[in-house]
């Protein structure tokens, strides 16, 4: 399947997180789904390869502890600084009035650096709702294939506040996008709340083709637009159970396909890209032994010095 990237900006840009300016450049897919991948030396460090302090290589699947959230959190605010996602929020709507953010959890404390990242135009203070979805197992108990709110706070509580209601226009999700089904969960219920939304905008570390496209095409369905943002790569879903997500045949950078080449030899396609969110930050020792079975799986050693 091919699939056309187009390089829309680049700059550079300094974050509260990191002492050093970070470069960036921002692709656009093209097609009618509105795609951004935004690429910087943190998106790099979170997807395909981590430079160590004294120059070793290591995967990014061993970037693990704070040192990668502070990079995520960079990353995060880096996204935000980028034309194209001033123009996705602002360029139609009233920051102060008629914006919805809210992130999808299932690890919060992880997930804190979509909280603490300051978005631009006062997002912010925008952080309404915090949505509690989950994958819900198939008859085959394939997990992945359908998403369902179970619960969540949120701050606009309907009563005496019809006006703040129907003057929502864009809600702001932050979440992974594999299968895509915990999004348009999210989108579903939030739509119902607030009939005149108009758009969503979709920030993700991880994002998958398949998945953008099933999003995409729910909120076509609905009259509602959506644009996405993700790091790095579009990643590609795996066929079993859209959950995990693999390195794409339709990559953006062709120089990387070496250097995970180096570290998974023909089987570059066949690790999975993202580990698990809460152990890649919380749990570094889970994180190694769920990498290392994965990588015996595939018949590769994990030897990575780390």
């Amino acid at each position: 399947m091919p699939i056309t990237w187009k390089k829309t900006s680049e700059g550079t840009v300094q974050t509260p997180y990191i002492k050093l300016p970070s470069s960036f450049k921002v692709f656009q897919y093209i097609n009618d789904i509105k795609i951004n991948v935004i690429q910087s030396e943190q998106t790099k460090s979170l997807i395909i390869v981590h430079t160590k302090d004294d120059g070793t290589l290591i995967p990014a699947r061993l970037h693990l502890g704070m040192k990668r959230v502070v990079e995520l959190c960079a990353a995060t605010y880096t996204i935000a600084s980028t034309k194209e996602f001033k123009k996705a929020i602002n360029h139609t709507y009233i920051p102060e009035k008629e914006a919805l953010s809210a992130m999808l959890i299932r690890e919060p404390i992880a997930q804190s650096p979509f909280l603490n990242t300051f978005l631009g135009s006062g997002f912010e203070s925008r952080l309404y709702a915090v949505m509690d979805v989950h994958h819900v197992k198939d008859e085959k108990g394939i997990k992945g294939v359908s998403g369902r709110v179970c619960s969540y706070r949120i701050d606009i509580p309907e009563e005496n506040n019809k006006q703040i209601h129907e003057d929502i226009k864009i809600g702001i999700l932050y979440d992974s996008i594999a299968g895509g089904r915990n999004l348009i969960a999210a989108v579903d219920d939030l739509k119902k709340k607030f009939k005149n939304i108009e758009k969503f905008v979709f920030v993700s570390v991880y994002a998958s083709y398949q998945g953008c496209v099933r999003v995409n095409k729910y909120c076509e369905e609905r009259g509602i637009k959506a644009e996405f943002f993700c790091m790095h790569e579009l990643l590609d879903a795996s066929p079993l159970n859209e959950y995990d997500c693999f390195y794409p045949k339709w990559n953006i950078c062709k120089e990387d396909e070496d250097i995970l080449k180096s570290f998974y030899k023909e089987k570059y396609h066949d690790i999975c890209m993202g580990g698990d969110w809460t152990a890649n930050a919380l749990g570094v020792e889970q994180a190694i032994e769920v990498f290392d079975i994965q990588m015996k799986e595939l018949g590769l050693p994990n030897d990575f010095d780390i």
